[in-house]
């Protein structure tokens, strides 16, 4: 059972109110007051600032306030293992590595195992946030996270590669990176990993997004790949988000001089979580590896 300290805290993170806090929790605001208090007084630090009138986290607070709702959901999970409950596993997946690098997989596996799955596809920012809130077990994600608060595996490693039109004006030669400046950039939105490794890739070299002659942001790969059929504009993707295009030449792949990004994509999930054996066997089966006799018979 969860402490209750630690549910008045998550409450009032959750309001960031302490009155509201307390109604919701049908104690007295003082009680909550008391309960913050001796949560500070435990980890020794302090937790929580009120800046005006506002509840603010600070760096401690939001490490608490992630560890407590990993035991809040390790709590859940634990109440339905108990009851008997059927349980999904609960993946995330960027868009990227969801549409042309796992279904394939999921196919395969949901055909040869009965567990249920719930898949979620977003940006590599909002599926970090899903994870530490425990909304998901685990996630492909392809862009950066921190390696202290999750497990993980190497899914695969895939290029990372500028797209344009089959007869762009670039394509067929070997060009400068800032040849490409020239043209219109589209981009996946804020928090996307694919936006985050080409921002990263020029920051390396000391440029910036901003050199191109004009940017789009369009969250759709369908979205993108069609427009740059139909007009001079540039965008990087992974190999496999254009290879179809690129086979039936409708797109191309554009070389550009010293331009060389290999990227792994990984297999994450919190570290400490009660679903480990559920997710570890989940992979194994995924990826086909072979499986120790429990997870056989898991």
């Amino acid at each position: 059972m969860l402490d209750v300290k630690l549910q008045s805290f998550l409450k009032v993170v959750e309001l960031k109110n302490y009155t509201q806090a307390a109604k919701a929790l049908n104690l007295t605001q003082p009680a909550i007051t008391q309960h913050i208090k001796k949560l500070e007084e435990h980890y020794q630090c302090k937790l929580i600032q009120i800046i005006g009138k506002s509840v603010h986290l600070t760096a401690q607070g939001e490490a608490l306030y992630h560890y407590a709702n990993l035991q809040m959901a390790n709590e859940d999970l634990l109440m339905n293992q108990l009851q008997k409950v059927a349980m999904p596993i609960k993946i995330g997946a960027t868009l990227s590595i969801a549409q042309y690098y796992l279904a394939d997989e999921l196919s395969a596996y949901m055909g040869r195992s009965d567990d249920a799955l719930s898949l979620t596809v977003k940006n590599t920012q909002s599926i970090i946030e899903m994870l530490l809130n425990n909304t998901l077990y685990c996630a492909f994600v392809e862009g950066i996270f921190d390696k202290s608060l999750f497990a993980y595996k190497q899914f695969c490693t895939t290029r990372f590669l500028p797209v344009a039109r089959q007869n762009h004006p670039l394509a067929g030669r070997t060009i400068q990176r800032v040849d490409t400046y020239a043209y219109p950039l589209i981009l996946r939105e804020q928090g996307s990993g694919t936006r985050e490794i080409y921002e990263n890739y020029l920051y390396q070299n000391n440029d910036t997004i901003h050199l191109a002659k004009k940017i789009y942001e369009i969250s759709s790969f369908g979205v993108i790949k069609k427009i740059l059929k139909d007009t001079d504009a540039i965008s990087f993707m992974y190999e496999k988000v254009a290879w179809q295009e690129v086979l039936d030449r409708q797109l191309c792949y554009l070389d550009i001089q010293d331009c060389h990004i290999h990227r792994p994509l990984y297999f994450i999930y919190p570290k400490n979580s009660l679903m480990k054996n559920t997710i570890e066997t989940f992979y194994r089966r995924l990826t086909g590896q072979s499986l120790t006799p429990t997870e056989k018979n898991e």
